[in-house]
């Protein structure tokens, strides 16, 4: 075999090597990328759920408030309601993005709140 057609392949075959590598290491950064993403939106869909769920309790608090005096201003006490009601839309809301975005344990829980605070 000639030198010339020796170095030839040689450099065809590091060529492929190459952009073998470069395929591989492409492929690995897609998919760490994805993951990431994939975290972030998970972790914004529990961000939003946790912080509707406490502003909802927030405004049950003051509905309690405005009930405890013995003659309770019922202006009051009806404005308090439609903003929880509003907020508990907010947080139904909250769940259906993390049972999209969350995994089946997480969306249980998520469930079994939801569930426990229809009850009371």
């Amino acid at each position: 075999m000639d030198a010339g057609i020796a170095a030839l392949l040689g450099a065809a075959v590091g060529s492929l090597a190459t952009i073998g590598a470069a395929m591989v290491s492409g492929r690995a950064t897609a998919r760490s990328q994805f993951h990431q993403s994939r975290r972030q939106h998970r972790r914004d869909a529990y961000v939003n759920y946790l912080g509707a769920l406490h502003d909802r309790d927030i405004a049950m608090d003051a509905v309690l408030h405005a009930l405890q005096p013995e003659t309770p201003d019922l202006r009051d006490v009806d404005e308090k309601v439609r903003r929880f009601v509003v907020l508990a839309r907010d947080v139904h809301r909250a769940v259906e993005v993390v049972s999209l975005e969350g995994p089946p344990p997480i969306v249980e829980a998520a469930d079994g709140v939801a569930h426990a605070s229809g009850e009371h």
